[in-house]
C-alpha cells in the first residue's frame, strides 16, 4: 500500500511539474519578439495620451533623435530610476533629443500615469500603450526599458538605463553611452543590454 501510495505520489508531482513548465513557457512566450532589430527603423507606431488622444510615435522626432523608456507607476524598479531618468530627459533634451515614456500596463489608467508623472518630477512627456500593442511591436518586457533611435528612426540602442538599481553600484551607464556618441556622430559600441525590472501588464490574448 505504502508503495502504491508513493507510486500515485511520483505521477502527480510529475503531473504538476509538467503544467508548471506547460505555464511558464506560456509566460515566456507573452512577449512577442522584437519586429525591429538594431540597425532597423521603427514604424509610425500609435499611441495615446494620458487623456486618450491619439498620437503618433513621429509626432516626438528631436532633432539628434528620440528616446523612448517603457515606464510604470507601481513599479519599484522604475520607480527608483525616476531621478536618473528625468535628469537624463533634461540633460539631452537640451542637446536635442526628445524623451518620452510609454506606460503599457492594463493595470495603470491614463489618470494615474499623468499624477504619477507630475508628483515625481519626471520632466518629460509619459503617453499610454493601449492594449499593449507598441510594447509587442518592440518586445519590450519589463519596466524601464529603453529604446535609442537616431534622427531616422533607426534603432540604435535597446536594454537597460544603466547596471544597477542602487545608484551607489553603478558601474556601466550604456544608455548615456548610446547618447552620448550619436551626439558625438559616431556609432553605438554595445547596443544591446539585458534590461531588469517589473514585467509589463500585458492584456490577456485568446490563444
Amino acid at each position: 500500500m505504502r508503495k502504491l501510495r508513493l507510486g500515485m505520489f511520483a505521477v502527480g508531482f510529475v503531473l504538476l511539474a509538467g503544467v508548471g513548465v506547460g505555464w511558464y513557457v506560456r509566460a515566456m512566450q507573452e512577449v512577442p519578439p522584437s519586429q525591429v532589430a538594431i540597425g532597423g527603423k521603427v514604424a509610425n507606431v500609435q499611441l495615446a495620451t494620458v487623456t486618450g488622444e491619439g498620437v503618433q510615435l513621429y509626432n516626438y522626432a528631436g532633432q539628434q533623435g528620440t528616446l523612448v523608456i517603457f515606464v510604470a507607476t507601481r513599479c519599484p524598479v522604475s520607480n527608483d530610476y525616476n531621478q536618473r531618468m528625468a535628469d537624463l530627459a533634461r540633460e539631452y533634451a537640451a542637446r536635442g533629443f526628445a524623451v518620452i515614456g510609454i506606460n503599457s500596463n492594463r493595470t495603470e489608467p491614463g489618470d494615474e500615469v499623468a499624477r504619477h508623472a507630475t508628483e515625481k518630477g519626471l520632466g518629460f512627456t509619459v503617453l499610454k500603450d493601449p492594449d499593449n500593442k507598441v510594447a509587442d511591436y518592440l518586445g519590450a518586457s519589463v519596466t524601464p526599458e529603453a529604446y535609442l533611435f537616431d534622427r531616422d528612426w533607426v534603432l540604435r540602442y535597446h536594454g537597460r538605463i544603466d547596471d544597477s538599481r542602487n545608484q551607489a553600484n553603478i558601474t556601466a551607464r550604456d544608455l548615456r553611452g548610446a547618447l552620448d556618441a550619436l551626439l558625438a556622430g559616431k556609432s553605438v559600441t554595445v547596443t544591446e543590454t539585458k534590461a531588469f525590472g517589473c514585467t509589463i501588464k500585458r492584456v490577456s490574448r485568446s490563444s
